[in-house]
C-alpha cells in the first residue's frame, strides 16, 4: 500500500536524520575536549571550537525534529483531545498537522533560498575558518524536509489509523 510505503519513507528519513545528529553529538563533544587539551596543555586552539560546535548544535536540532515527532516525544497539548473521541479526535489532529506542516514549510522556504543566495554568491562566515554559510542553511533544510515528511507521513496514518493514543511516561 501507498500510506505503508510513505510512513516508511518518513521513518527511514527520521532515522537518518536521529543518526546524523547523534555522530554531531559525539563531533561536539570531541571537540570541545580537543580544545580543552589545547589549550590547557599545549597553549593553543583549534580557533574553530565555538563556530563549529554553534553550526553543530543548529543542525543536531533541526535534523532531530522528524524523530522526535515520530516517537511522539515533542511537547504536546492534548486538553483538547481529551474530550474528544472517533473522527472529532482525527479532525483536531489533522489540523494541527495541517498548521504545523504550513508553519514549517513557509519557515523551509526561506531557508531555501538563504541556502541558494548564499551558494550563489559564495559567501563564507566572518571568521578565521571561512566556512561557506550554505553549508549550514543545507542542514537546516535537510532537518525541515525530513520534518515535512514526518508530518505527511503522520497525517496519512492518521487518516488510515486514527489517532494513536496518548502515551504519558512516568517521572
Amino acid at each position: 500500500m501507498l500510506s505503508h510505503a510513505v510512513i516508511r519513507v518518513s521513518g527511514i528519513c527520521s532515522a537518518a536524520g536521529m543518526a546524523v545528529s547523534a555522530i554531531l553529538l559525539v563531533y561536539m563533544v570531541v571537540h570541545i575536549i580537543l580544545e580543552i587539551i589545547l589549550r590547557n596543555f599545549f597553549g593553543g586552539s583549534t580557533n574553530s571550537m565555538g563556530e563549529y560546535v554553534g553550526y553543530a548544535t543548529g543542525a543536531m536540532a533541526f535534523l532531530a525534529l522528524g524523530h522526535t515527532f515520530l516517537s511522539r516525544k515533542h511537547v504536546r497539548v492534548s486538553l483538547l483531545r481529551r474530550f474528544l473521541r472517533g473522527k472529532g479526535a482525527i479532525a483536531v489532529e489533522l489540523f494541527c498537522i495541517a498548521a504545523t506542516f504550513a508553519m514549517f514549510a513557509f519557515l523551509a522556504r526561506y531557508i531555501w533560498m538563504i541556502l541558494v543566495r548564499d551558494y550563489t554568491r559564495g559567501s563564507v562566515s566572518p571568521t578565521l575558518t571561512a566556512t561557506p554559510t550554505w553549508y549550514i542553511a543545507a542542514a537546516l533544510f535537510a532537518g525541515l524536509v525530513i520534518f515535512l515528511i514526518q508530518l505527511a507521513a503522520s497525517a496519512l496514518d492518521t487518516v488510515v489509523n486514527g489517532v494513536p493514543e496518548e502515551q504519558i511516561e512516568a517521572e
